[in-house]
Formats: C-alpha cells, structure tokens, sequence
C-alpha cells in the first residue's frame, strides 16, 4: 500500500512536470499573435502578409505532429520536448532581429517544429504517468497549454513595450530554462514509457491489445469539430459583443478573458469528472449543454446576462478537452504519440482553416448568420458524442 501511495506521489509529480513543459512550450504560440502589430510597423507588413506568417508557424506545426508522434511510437524520445520547448522559444526570440519577411516566415517556422516535437512525446508521456486517471491526468496535461497560451501575450507585451521588437529575445529565457529541466529529466521519463523488449515478454503472457483505428477516427471527428467550434467562438464573441451592443473593443475582450479564464478551471474540472463519470459521459455532458447555451447567447438582449452566458459557454467547450484526448489514445494504445498528434496538432490546423470561411460567411450574410453557422456546428458536436463507441472499463 505504501509503495502504491509512492508510486502515485511520483507519476502525480511528473504530471506537473509535463504541465509546466505543456505551459512554457504554449507560451510561444500565444506571444506570436502578441508580436505580429510590432512586425507590421518594422517591417511595413500588410495583413495578409501578417495573418501567413501566423498560418505558417501553425500549419507547420500542425502537419508535423502526427509524423513526430509516429516516429516516438517506435521508440520512447522524451529529449523531443526538451529540444522542442527550445526550439519553439528559439524562433520566436529570433522574429525581433529578422532582415526580412522571408527570414520572418522561416522564424516563424522554426517555433512551429519545436511546438511539434513537445506535443505528441508530451501526450504519450502524460498519458502514461495518468495511470486509470487518464482524464484528471490529461486534464492536467491539457491546461498547461490554456495556461502558455494566456500568459504568452502578457509576457510578450510587457517586454516589447520596454524593448520594442528586440525584446522578443526575452523569450528565449523561459524556454532555455525550461528545455534543461526537462532533459535533467530525460532518463526517467523514458523508464516511464514501455520498452519493446517488456512489451514482447507481456505479449506471451498476454494477447496484444488490437489497435482500433474506426473507433479513433470518431473520436478524432469530434476533436476537429470542436477545434473549429473553439477557433470560431474565440474569433467572433468580441465581434458579437461589439456588433450586438456596440461596445469597445477594449470591453468586448473582457469576454474573450473571462472565456479564457473559465476554460482553466474547465478543463481541470472536467478531467476529475471524467474520472468519475468516465470519458464518453464526461465529454457528452459538455456537448449537451453547449448547442442552447450558444443559442441563448445569440438571442439574449440585455448585455451583463449575456456576459453571464459566456461563463457556462467555455465550461460547456473545454471540459471535455482533456477527456478527448485521453479517449482516443484508449483506443490506439500501440500508436498513443500518433494519437497525441493528430489531437493536439493536426486538429489545430483543421479549427484554424476553417475559421476565416466562417468569416467569409458573415462578411457577405451578416455576422448573426456566421454566429449561427457556429451554433449549427455546436449541433454537429452534439450528434457526433451519440457515434463514439464507449473506452473499456466504463
């Protein structure tokens, strides 16, 4: 029992580990958007120029995640994610000393292959140190990236309004830090993982358990269709707040904190219920509740209870993030990196694509008809929970 009792202590302490890894590698893909306003004034950039430099470092990123996390299935490689946090801190320090656009975009990229190499190695591991908590401990693992993600345009602004564009080598500190904790760590976190020769010695004692790739790939449809719906809600909620009640845009961000803000706990919150209801029940709850609260924000008048919406709106969205993950790595668990992939890279790209042509849609029909294309996709979730076969021991 005691043993037990020490062995949950450590794997508890990895998951931290990993959060903080999650955390300082997440930063950088926040502090890039943050940086953008300062290029377009150095380096004369229009817009669209802009928004490709963002669409590079993502696609990048997104595109390579699956291939990492196929070639970590093959063997354990946790220095990925010490070099990945590296390498994704390294690009974005070196946006701020960039002669050109072209240096710019390959900057840019730089970051996106260090934000691949951290997340399909980072999601197997977690995955592993979870234990039977597979959705606490993903959860955990899942809101070090909600946490990179808010503090990297705080960090970013507060060092470029004292720097300028130079201060973008502020970044370099935390991930540098960061990468030598995490390969300190290197031999433990590869004892963690199985190693071949263990898993062919269980395979005598026991059948290998079937890689279940239909059943992935539902889980997988509604881990794109979430993606869009959270890069659709983030894009527009301050338009809608500024469209519907003509505010600022200052007072309209408000929201788009506080989305942010609940997400954290969220997500947090819907791993320990995921532990107790179990994965599928945990992520259908979310999807339940998500379709009349989205329609209750698009036809509330009065501005303070629509604000309100927006707090049960982004616990509906991400208390389910950590459970998907860990639900469609039960059902490959002979390509969990691949899995880890795909998840947490791939399905970035599909929500980020997908967002402008819902822009598109409101540019031409209105923004009320682009916020209820975004309602017809909360629908689209709630159908796709009822296709999802249930994890074993649930």
């Amino acid at each position: 029992m005691t043993i037990k009792k020490m062995e949950k202590e450590v794997n508890s302490n990895y998951r931290y580990l990993l959060m903080l890894g999650h955390m300082f590698t997440d930063i950088n893909q926040g502090a890039l958007p943050a940086i953008i306003p300062f290029l377009i004034l150095e380096q004369h950039l229009s817009y669209a120029s802009a928004a490709t430099l963002v669409l590079a470092a993502n696609l990048v990123s997104s595109f390579i995640q699956p291939l990492v996390g196929y070639i970590g299935d093959k063997e354990a490689r946790p220095w990925f994610m010490a070099l990945g946090i590296f390498l994704a801190g390294l690009g974005i320090a070196l946006l701020g000393y960039s002669p050109n656009y072209a240096m710019s975009c390959l900057f840019a990229s730089i970051s996106g292959v260090g934000v691949a190499l951290f997340h399909p190695e980072g999601g197997k591991v977690a995955n592993y140190v979870a234990g039977s908590n597979k959705g606490s401990g993903m959860s955990i693992f899942a809101v070090g990236g909600n946490l990179g993600f808010a503090l990297g345009p705080i960090i970013t602004s507060f060092a470029l309004s004292i720097w300028g564009i130079k201060g973008t080598a502020v970044l370099i500190i935390p991930a540098l830090i960061m990468s030598l904790v995490m390969f300190s760590f290197n031999g433990k976190l590869k004892a963690l993982t199985p190693d071949k020769s263990e898993a062919s010695i269980s395979d005598t004692i026991a059948p290998k358990k079937e890689d279940d790739w239909k059943s992935f790939s539902k889980v997988t449809s509604l881990v794109f269709c979430r993606s869009i719906l959270l890069y659709a809600l983030v894009t527009f909620i301050p338009l809608f707040f500024i469209g519907k009640f003509a505010v600022t845009e200052s007072v309209a961000n408000i929201n788009l904190t506080i989305y942010s803000l609940v997400g954290v706990a969220a997500t947090l919150l819907g791993g320990r219920l995921a532990d107790s209801l179990g994965l599928s029940k945990s992520i259908k709850l979310g999807f339940i509740l998500l379709p009349p609260l989205i329609f209750l924000m698009l036809n509330m008048n009065q501005q303070f209870l629509t604000s309100a919406l927006i707090v049960p709106i982004s616990f509906a969205m991400n208390c389910s993030y950590g459970s998907l993950i860990a639900l469609g790595q039960t059902f490959v668990p002979n390509r969990i990196g691949l899995a880890s992939g795909i998840s947490l890279g791939l399905s970035v790209s599909v929500g980020g694509l997908f967002a402008p042509v819902i822009g598109l849609i409101g540019d031409k029909y209105g923004l009320m008809t682009g916020m209820y294309v975004i309602l017809a996709f909360s629908i689209l979730a709630f159908f796709l929970t009822f296709l999802m076969p249930k994890e074993d021991g649930f």
